[in-house]
């Protein structure tokens, strides 16, 4: 018996390198399952996100100057938790399909510290203002890889990101009415708009496996255009790393940026939309 443990050691010991070779060959000739080939994938997560809104109305000649923060004047909370659900359906091994949903809901309470003005009325400082703001946000996107390996897939895209919002506003105080230049106390004082915009964006996209289990993307999405007497700009960032646990099923955190920048300029004034927001994000992530 000693004879044959002998016997086999030594079979082992004279063989090991080519066992070793033929490991690694096994491991580096076999085809390996790519990781940019499924056909459905699911994202579902949340994010908390710190806000930045303001509308500015200034006069040519200077007259007029005045800016109403959302966060500082309307007392809106700047960092906001958000769910939001995203898929990707693969048409073909280069063409790709996302629609992002995204509700959006911000309300306050506040005693205004200075004036400002609401469709033409101005409300003084000193009245309690209720206000809220809902948006649903659905960001359709389509994607052509141009270059896709293994480990790597670039993209380009064009898509519509589709803003429904609501804002609704409630005040209590002395308020001057459009026309008049006379304060009247108004304890019921409502104001609404519905803002419906699809606007259209084109962009960048990178997804590179670091090993067959973690993967990072990013994408650069941008929208400049001048229509008339309307100047607007989109611009958005998104940095994202995933670890698979099975190759179904993985977690993910992202890093996000948006700023929209929209001028009107009229004849007599000049109204600025300012809007952007940046956070961090955690989701789960289903692929087949």
């Amino acid at each position: 018996m000693p004879g044959l443990f002998l016997t086999l050691r030594s079979v082992i010991d004279c063989h090991s390198d080519r066992f070793f070779t033929l490991f690694i060959l096994c491991i580096t000739v076999l085809p390996a399952q790519a990781e940019f080939d499924e056909t459905y994938r699911l994202e579902v997560g949340g994010s908390l996100v710190s806000f930045d809104s303001k509308i500015r109305i200034n006069s040519r000649d200077d007259s007029l100057d005045k800016e109403i923060d959302f966060e500082d004047t309307l007392g809106f909370d700047s960092e906001v938790q958000i769910g939001f659900v995203n898929g990707t359906w693969r048409m073909g091994n280069r063409h790709r399909l996302t629609l992002l949903y995204m509700p959006i809901r911000r309300t306050s309470e506040v005693t205004t510290a200075k004036d400002f003005e609401v469709n033409g009325n101005t409300i003084k400082a000193g009245a309690y203002v209720g206000a809220s703001f809902k948006t649903q946000v659905f960001d359709i996107e389509y994607i052509y890889s141009y270059y896709k390996r293994q480990n790597l897939e670039l993209g380009i895209s064009a898509g519509i990101y589709w803003m429904n919002s609501l804002s609704e506003l409630n005040a209590a105080g002395n308020v001057i009415l459009e026309g008049s230049e006379t304060e009247e106390f108004r304890s019921d004082y409502k104001a609404n708009q519905r803002l419906v915009a699809p606007l259209p964006l084109f962009g960048l996209s990178a997804s590179y496996e670091i090993n067959p289990r973690w993967l990072v993307h990013a994408y650069a999405r941008y929208f400049d255009v001048t229509i008339s007497d309307i100047e607007g700009r989109i611009v958005s960032f998104n940095l994202k790393t995933e670890y698979f646990f099975t190759n179904n099923l993985a977690l993910g955190a992202s890093l996000t940026s948006f700023n929209v920048n929209v001028e009107h300029s009229g004849v007599v004034f000049l109204n600025t939309l300012q809007y952007e927001y940046g956070g961090i994000q955690a989701y789960l992530v289903l692929k087949y």
